[in-house]
C-alpha cells in the first residue's frame, strides 16, 4: 500500500506543478495558506477516524469491508493517510500500474490462497488482457478453469508460456473433484495410435481427467510455450497454433503425438522426457524450424536419420541412456559421423552409462576437429594414456566434474592437446593437487599465446589449498599465464547427453 501512495503522491505532485506553472490565469497560494489547509485538512481526518461511523452507517451492522478499510487506514502513517484522501481518485489507477508491472504470472497455486470472492474475480478480470505467463493446476484443472468462468474470463490472449503442474502425491487428496481413483496398485492398458500400448504398473498413482485439457487452446489463443508434467492421452496440443516450445514430462499417447507433429509445423523446442515403450516420432520431418529437441536413446535410434536431416537443428539431447548402453554408443557413433563432426560445437557428456574410457574411441571423438567446448561427467579414465583415448582437440573450455580415477598426467595430456584452451574447470576431482598447477604452467609458457588460463575450481580441496598457500609468494607473478579462482555456484548436473551444433551461418571461433 505504501508503494500505492508514493505513486499517487508523484501523481498529485506532478498535476499541481503544471497547474501552478500555467499562465492562463492560475491564482497565487501562499505558502501560509498551503499549510493551514494542510493542518485543516490532518484535524479533519484525525477527527474522522477517532469519531464514530456516520449516521447513515450507525443505523446498520458495520460490515466487514468497512471493518477492515478501517483498520488498513490506521496502519498508514498520516502522511499516507492524507495522501489518500486528498487523491482518492488516483488510488483505481495507481493499483492498476502497479498490479500490470507486478502480477504478470498467473499462478493458481497460490492466487486462491491471497485473494477470494468479489477481490478475485475482480482482479482476474482487470488483469485478463496483462498476464503473460499462467500456471495450471493439471489434477484441478477443471477448479481452475471454473474460478476463471466465474471472474468473466474467457480468454487469456496476453498469455504466451503455460505449465500444467502436478502437485506432489503426498498432498492429493482422494476426494478432489478431478480424481477418478486414487489406488494402491493399478494396472491399465495404454492404447496407441497404431493399437499397441504398454501396460502401466504404478503404486499410488492418480488418475486425472482429461476433458477439461479441450478448453485451452480456446483460452491460450497466442500461447508459444507449454510445458506438461501430466499425462496427455487426448487431442489438444495441436490447436495451439503458434506453439513454438513444447516440453513433455510424463506419459503421452502416440495419437496425441503424432497430431502435434503433424499440425503443430512452428515448434522450434521439442523435449519428450519420457521413455514410453512402442513410442515414434515417425512425422518428426514435417516440423521443419525444430532447432532443439531432446528424446529417449531408444527413440531416437529408430528416427535418428530424419531427426539428424532437420536443417536448423542446433541441439540433440539424448536421455535415459543407461538404459541401453550399448544402443546409445550406436547413436553416438551415428552422429559423430565424419561428414557432421565440423559441425559439432559443444558436447555435454554423463558418462555413467559408459565402463571406462573406451567409449571415446569407439564412437570417435578425435573427429570433432571444431568442438569448442567438451564437459564430461563421471567419467572414468582407468588409468589409460590420453593418446590412447584419442580425446579431441577443444578450442575454448574443458570441463571434468566428478571424474574421481582422473590423474594428474592425464589432466596435463589434456593441456597439452588443447593450445587454445581459454577456460579449465576442475569439479571434484580429488586426486588432483597443487602440482598439477607447475605443470600447467611449463605448458602455457612453452606456448606461444597470449591470454591465460582461466582455472575454475569447486571441491578440489587439496588443489585449492596448495594454491591458496603459495599465491603471495609464487603464483601472484604467475598470472599472465594461469589464473586460479573458485567456482561461486554450481549448475544443476548434466545427466544426459548433449550435442550443440554450430548455426548454418556461425563461423569457426577464432583468438
Amino acid at each position: 500500500m505504501q508503494s500505492v501512495a508514493k505513486q499517487i503522491r508523484k501523481s498529485s505532485i506532478d498535476s499541481r506543478h503544471s497547474k501552478s506553472s500555467s499562465s492562463t490565469g492560475w491564482q497565487t497560494i501562499s505558502v501560509s495558506d498551503t499549510t493551514a489547509q494542510q493542518s485543516q485538512a490532518e484535524t479533519q481526518v484525525l477527527s474522522e477516524l477517532d469519531s464514530p461511523l456516520p449516521s447513515a452507517i450507525d443505523e446498520e451492522p458495520t460490515t466487514v469491508e468497512d471493518q477492515r478499510l478501517k483498520q488498513l487506514f490506521r496502519n498508514l502513517s498520516i502522511n499516507d493517510q492524507l495522501i489518500l484522501y486528498n487523491e482518492f481518485r488516483l488510488l483505481p489507477q495507481a493499483c492498476n500500474a502497479l498490479w500490470r508491472a507486478k502480477y504478470k504470472k498467473l499462478d493458481f497455486r497460490e492466487l486462491e490462497k491471497k485473494l477470494s470472492g468479489g477481490s478475485l474475480c475482480y482482479f482476474l478480470n482487470y488483469m485478463m488482457d496483462h498476464f503473460k505467463y499462467v500456471y495450471f493446476q493439471a489434477d484441478r484443472l477443471q477448479a481452475n478453469l471454473n474460478v476463471l468462468e466465474k471472474a468473466g474470463v474467457k480468454t487469456l490472449n496476453s498469455v504466451q508460456h503455460c505449465e500444467l503442474l502436478l502437485e506432489p502425491s503426498g498432498t492429493r487428496s482422494a476426494s478432489d473433484s478431478e480424481c477418478e481413483s486414487v489406488s494402491f496398485l493399478r494396472s491399465k492398458l495404454i492404447k496407441g495410435g497404431d493399437g499397441e500400448g504398454d501396460v502401466a504398473t504404478e503404486r499410488n498413482s492418480f488418475t486425472m481427467a482429461q476433458w477439461p485439457l479441450h478448453a485451452l487452446p480456446k483460452l491460450l489463443r497466442n500461447l508459444r510455450r507449454l510445458k506438461v508434467h501430466c499425462d496427455v492421452q487426448v487431442h489438444f496440443i495441436e490447436h495451439f497454433e503458434n506453439l513454438q516450445q513444447l516440453i513433455l514430462y510424463a506419459y503421452i499417447s502416440q495419437t496425441a503425438l503424432t497430431g502435434i507433429l503433424e499440425r503443430c509445423t512452428h515448434l522450434k523446442r521439442f523435449f519428450l522426457k519420457a521413455d514410453t515403450k512402442n513410442l515414434h516420432i515417425h512425422n518428426i520431418g514435417k516440423c521443419q524450424e525444430l532447432q532443439d529437441i531432446s528424446l529417449p536413446t531408444r527413440i531416437f535410434h529408430m528416427e535418428r536419420e530424419a531427426v539428424m536431416a532437420l536443417p536448423d537443428l542446433q541441439l540433440l539431447e539424448l536421455t535415459h541412456c543407461e538404459r541401453d548402453p550399448n544402443e546409445t554408443l550406436e547413436c553416438l557413433r551415428f552422429v559423430l559421423d565424419e561428414q557432421r563432426t565440423a559441425n559439432i560445437e559443444i558436447m555435454q557428456l554423463d558418462c555413467s552409462c559408459f565402463d571406462g574410457p573406451r567409449w571415446m574411441r569407439q564412437v570417435g571423438l578425435r573427429q570433432c576437429s571444431r568442438l569448442r567446448g567438451l564437459v564430461l561427467i563421471n567419467c572414468q579414465f582407468n588409468d589409460r594414456e590420453i593418446a590412447d583415448l584419442e580425446m579431441p582437440a577443444v578450442q575454448k573450455y574443458l570441463v571434468f566434474s566428478s571424474c574421481h580415477d582422473l590423474k594428474e598426467y592425464q589432466l596435463l595430456d589434456m593441456v597439452k592437446r588443447c593450445p587454445k584452451l581459454c577456460e579449465l574447470y576442475l569439479i571434484d576431482c580429488p586426486q588432483l593437487t597443487g602440482q598439477v598447477l607447475h605443470g600447467i604452467y611449463r605448458i602455457r609458457r612453452s606456448e606461444t599465446v597470449d591470454f591465460p588460463l582461466n582455472i575454475v575450481l569447486s571441491r578440489c580441496n587439496q588443489l585449492r589449498e596448495d594454491y591458496q598457500k603459495m599465491y603471495a609468494n609464487y603464483w601472484y607473478f604467475k598470472l599472465p599465464f594461469i589464473k586460479v579462482e573458485r567456482m561461486q555456484e554450481e549448475n544443476r548436473a548434466i545427466e544426459d547427453i548433449q550435442i550443440f551444433f554450430y548455426k548454418k551461418d556461425q563461423d569457426m571461433p577464432s583468438h
